[in-house]
């Protein structure tokens, strides 16, 4: 029996190729389309996709508990499940969004108000339970179908590990640093879509105070944990800056390696390009 195409020669007979399989050019472009198709499906299913401009926006009037909240939701999201949340093989209700926050029930379902009224996330009875389910206007788990819309990756089991040890305050400052992630370096800064790094305007801790509105000690105590956390990074080239780490979020097509993004501050990046006052 032919084991492998060495073993082929002009004078063999059918009986001699028992066992082979023949596939036709069209057949081998369609198996090699469907295996790329389950790669990106599979990747998809690791991380959730933020709508960054829809964030911008939707964020107007909102504080800071409550954008934690989306984010600490998003991590339930379920691959190609459209908005649903599950948790333990179960639904997402407003009981357990309580439960898992630690929150009473009337602060809870005060939260839930205030974003529902945006559309952000909703609310689906169904017999005695009441669901939980985000907006695919703001986070999508899985394909994108083609929509042309600025993104930010969040990793979910990254998100899961640092959303246990962060309040919803803390995690609503992390989730507004993603709005200035600049898509190659991950720094942050005023333009985060620049394609030429030499020109980034780079922001240090005060930028990010006076960004947010946020206090200093509040800002600076966060930043350490999301430090601890390996949320964001130190990079010597430019030790003041804040970089975000691509253990948990990333804007391009294919994640970078933290030496990666090191090399490209290095190697176009100074203390010059901090942001000026």
């Amino acid at each position: 029996m032919i084991r492998n195409t060495a073993e082929l020669k002009p004078d063999m007979k059918v009986s001699d190729l028992e066992g082979w399989q023949f596939i036709s050019p069209e057949q081998q472009k369609a198996r090699k389309e469907f295996g790329k198709q389950e790669r990106k499906k599979h990747k998809e299913k690791e991380f959730v996709f933020m709508k960054k401009d829809f964030f911008s926006q939707a964020k107007q009037g909102l504080n800071l508990g409550e954008v934690g909240l989306l984010l600490f939701l998003a991590r339930y999201m379920k691959y190609g499940d459209e908005g649903k949340l599950t948790h333990k093989k179960q639904r997402l209700t407003v009981t357990e969004v309580g439960k898992l926050i630690g929150r009473k029930p009337t602060a809870v379902k005060k939260a839930l108000g205030e974003l529902e009224k945006r559309s952000l996330i909703f609310r689906v009875k169904e017999g005695r339970n009441v669901y939980v389910e985000l907006s695919d206007d703001l986070f999508v788990c899985g394909s994108l179908n083609g929509e042309e819309v600025k993104t930010v990756k969040i990793f979910k089991v990254k998100l899961a590990e640092i959303a246990k040890k962060l309040s919803l305050n803390e995690l609503g400052l992390f989730m507004l640093m993603l709005e200035n992630m600049h898509w190659k370096t991950h720094l942050l800064c005023d333009n985060p879509e620049e394609d030429d790094n030499t020109k980034l305007i780079l922001w240090k801790r005060k930028d990010l105070c006076e960004a947010t509105g946020l206090g200093r000690n509040f800002v600076s105590s966060t930043l350490r944990k999301l430090l601890d956390l390996r949320a964001i990074g130190e990079v010597r080239t430019v030790n003041e800056g804040i970089v975000l780490h691509p253990s948990i979020v990333s804007r391009k097509k294919g994640t970078p390696t933290w030496d990666e993004i090191v090399d490209a501050i290095d190697n176009s990046l100074t203390k010059d390009n901090f942001k000026k006052h």
